[in-house]
């Protein structure tokens, strides 16, 4: 007698499986999880007229269960909810990532990356004069002799500092004091004078902080542009294989040739402690051939005319 196989390990694996709206008493009935339909169904996509058959030992205790009456509905529930997730835009989703694996992206040169380094440099000019503004306001709300103390204070405290910092960032800091203890000195009992003067040193400095962070936006774009060909190419080969329905339309075909080269009529003999094939042509049929028949021709038989539908509807 034939064993009631687990059929999910036929429908989730090779009609590639799962979700439609109301899944949860079918995979119950099967012993199925999400995750186990998840990985058969990119596990089967991502093959070339192979199939993987994958159960576990409470899908076949589970599916055991199952009447021989309800094994052909079960078949076709399966089938719905296997569409239904393949359909979805969550296994668009995930099987866009997985292909990620296999054809990468480096996104450092992508369209959107150049797009924001060019709205960097081009809108430079308009941030350091909005900049330039938002100073001159916070300045003439200034009163020129507190200033002239805050900055003296200011200054002592940047000398202390100093002393902790080395390479190019102290030879800038030391500049720095050395330009504000000069306009300190110069514009000693003249704060108002010292103001302006403070003043225009730092809009200076901004400018050329600016300049500075302009060149090396320029320099980015530069290279993010030298490399968005290769970056094109590689989206346009992970876009080519992203689009799974011409492997859908193959795995059905292949799980539809393999249903029907199964003879559901071949006879067993004893071998040993097992079961052989009489005629010993089956004795070397692969794995998916002897698993479908031992699932048995009626609920192989709907699977196949499920497949069928599904691959009819695929080519119109």
């Amino acid at each position: 007698m034939k064993k009631p196989i687990c059929f999910f390990s036929l429908i989730a694996a090779a009609l590639l499986s799962l979700v439609a709206m109301h899944p949860t008493d079918v995979l119950t009935d099967t012993g199925v999880t999400m995750n186990n339909i998840q990985w058969s169904t990119l596990a089967n996509l991502r093959q070339e007229g192979k199939l993987i058959f994958q159960t576990n030992t409470l899908m076949r205790e589970t599916s055991r269960r199952i009447p021989a009456s309800a094994r052909v509905a079960t078949v076709r529930m399966l089938g719905k909810v296997v569409r239904s997730y393949v359909e979805s835009a969550s296994f668009k989703q995930a099987y866009r990532q997985s292909m990620r694996e296999q054809f990468p992206v480096d996104e450092t040169y992508s369209d959107d990356n150049i797009a924001r380094h060019e709205a960097e440099v081009n809108g430079s000019d308009a941030a350091v004069a909005s900049q330039m503004t938002a100073m001159q306001q916070a300045f003439a709300q200034l009163e020129p002799t507190m200033l002239y103390t805050a900055i003296q204070m200011q200054l002592h405290q940047q000398e202390t500092e100093l002393a902790g910092v080395q390479g190019s960032e102290r030879q800038t800091m030391a500049r720095n004091i050395a330009e504000i203890k000069r306009l300190l000195a110069v514009n000693a009992g003249k704060p108002a004078e010292f103001k302006k003067q403070y003043l225009a040193y730092q809009q200076q400095q901004m400018k050329q902080s600016a300049q500075q962070n302009v060149g090396e936006a320029r320099t980015q774009l530069a290279e993010v542009k030298a490399g968005n060909e290769a970056y094109r190419q590689q989206k346009a080969a992970l876009d080519a294989h992203s689009d799974f329905l011409p492997r859908l339309r193959n795995q059905l075909q292949t799980f539809i040739t393999l249903c029907n080269n199964v003879d559901f009529e071949a006879r067993l003999m004893p071998y040993g402690s097992k079961r052989e094939f009489v005629n010993p042509t089956y004795r070397n049929k692969p794995a998916e051939w002897k698993l479908l028949y031992r699932i048995g021709k009626e609920p192989v038989m709907a699977a196949r005319d499920f497949a069928q539908s599904w691959l009819a509807d695929l080519s119109r």
